[in-house]
């Protein structure tokens, strides 16, 4: 197999395999960083990283790097633009997250939605008479020129909609299409929170903690793609060189048989030379008898 390996082909076949196995191992390399990055950076904890505007797109992705830092945003809050966020647990309670529209100015004077988790209130507090919550029992938000503070998150998966004023993730796909866009992808979880809200825990606004594992999961799939070019060329030369090997059995194959058949041919042809219209004679062969002395 190692002549087959050797062939022109097979060998510029190699080269191109490495440099896909090398360019797996750099994107490897690139997401490993990523994760240990984001990982160290949360170990040093939240980092103040300035204004809103400054640190990401409206529409833009927040990304693992960013997740649980602290940001500062200026503005008003919508009116009217609220929802309750259920099915939360924070200290031992069945809570509800408040989640109010804020309105960011942007340089060219347009207005940019900014969901805001103001804190959260135990679900009795906004549950009514019927047993269902009731937006309305949540408290309103300040009005006017506000200046706030507090950890910049990912938007959380939508699995749902919005229904009278209750969603069940605070997801950004969902409020675009209750409030209206322009919006930014993340939300803001308020440092603090005024009564009777309380502020939401850092370890319940990181709903995108096991992110950074995603990227650790990406650079073990690149190492795997690396892998998997090396042996699709090493399965190349195996099926080469066994489709040789076939070949050559074949081609002995047939030439015993037809050595087989030319032997028959000859048997066939030296019977064929034998006399015929002879038949052998009936009488016995004349016996000698021993000269007698006369």
């Amino acid at each position: 197999m190692l002549r087959v390996a050797l062939r022109p082909r097979f060998l510029g076949l190699l080269a191109l395999m490495i440099v896909a196995t090398i360019v797996c191992g750099l994107l490897a390399g690139w997401q490993w960083d990523r994760a240990h990055r984001a990982l160290t950076d949360k170990a040093d904890g939240p980092q103040q990283i300035g204004d809103i505007r400054e640190v990401v797109g409206v529409g833009d992705a927040v990304t693992n790097e960013m997740v649980g830092d602290i940001v500062t945003a200026d503005g008003r809050f919508a009116a009217g633009e609220q929802v309750l966020v259920p099915g939360r647990r924070i200290e031992g309670q069945d809570a509800v997250i408040v989640v109010t529209a804020f309105l960011v100015e942007l340089e060219d004077g347009t207005e940019a939605r900014l969901p805001v988790a103001r804190g959260w209130l135990p679900a009795e507090d906004v549950t009514g008479e019927d047993g269902v919550l009731d937006p309305a029992l949540a408290p309103a938000a300040p009005e006017g020129e506000v200046h706030l503070s507090g950890r910049l998150e990912a938007s959380e998966s939508a699995s749902g909609g919005v229904v009278d004023g209750v969603a069940r993730e605070i997801a950004t796909p969902l409020l675009v299409n209750e409030w209206g866009s322009p919006m930014y992808a993340g939300y803001l979880a308020l440092d603090e929170a005024e009564a009777p809200l309380s502020a939401l825990p850092a370890a319940e606004s990181q709903f995108s903690r096991g992110l950074d594992w995603q990227n650790i999961g990406y650079s073990f799939q690149w190492v795997a793609f690396g892998v998997f070019f090396l042996y699709l060329w090493w399965r190349s030369v195996r099926t080469a060189y066994r489709d040789e090997l076939d070949d050559r059995r074949e081609e002995v194959e047939r030439l015993l048989a037809e050595a087989s058949s030319d032997q028959a041919d000859g048997a066939d042809h030296a019977a064929g030379l034998a006399p015929s219209g002879i038949a052998p004679s009936s009488r016995p062969a004349p016996q000698q008898t021993p000269d007698k002395d006369v």
